[in-house]
C-alpha cells in the first residue's frame, strides 16, 4: 500500500533533555517533511527521539472531528471559512502541477483569487482582459 502524498500523523517522542514524553500531531508531505503541533510534553528542542508514529486515516479524522465538535462546535461562519480554505488548498495543489503557460493555470489562479475574496468577505476583483 502506498502512502498518500500528504498525511497526518500522531507521534510519541522522548525529549533528550528531560527524558519526558511528547505527543504531537503532524502534517507531512510525501518526503516525510512538514509541520506539527505539540499536544503534550516539553517543547521540542531538537533532542527528541521518536518512539511511536501512526498515520491517521479518514475514519480516524471523522472520529476526532466528532470529539472536537462536541466541545468546540464550529459556527456557521467558521464552517464556511473552513470550506473556502479547503477549496483554496485544493486549487493551490492543482496549480503546483500545472506548467506556467497553461490556460488551466490562469483559470485556477482566477478561481483562487475569487475564493480568497469570498473567504475574506471582500468583493472579488473584476477579471482583467
Amino acid at each position: 500500500m502506498t502512502q498518500p502524498a500528504d498525511r497526518i500523523t500522531l507521534e510519541v517522542s522522548r525529549d533528550g533533555w528531560t527524558n519526558k514524553l511528547q505527543l504531537s500531531i503532524n502534517h507531512l508531505n510525501a518526503a516525510g517533511r512538514g509541520l506539527g503541533y505539540r499536544l503534550a510534553g516539553p517543547k521540542f528542542n531538537g533532542s527528541s527521539t521518536s518512539l511511536l508514529k501512526t498515520t491517521l486515516d479518514e475514519r480516524d479524522a471523522t472520529e476526532i472531528r466528532g470529539y472536537l465538535d462536541a466541545v468546540f462546535p464550529l459556527t456557521e461562519d467558521k464552517t464556511r471559512r473552513a470550506a473556502f480554505q479547503e477549496g483554496i488548498s485544493g486549487i493551490v495543489r492543482l496549480m503546483s502541477g500545472q506548467p506556467k503557460d497553461s490556460p488551466e493555470l490562469a483559470g485556477l489562479q482566477a478561481a483562487l483569487v475569487h475564493l480568497h475574496a469570498l473567504r475574506e468577505g471582500t468583493q472579488p476583483a473584476a477579471p482583467s482582459a
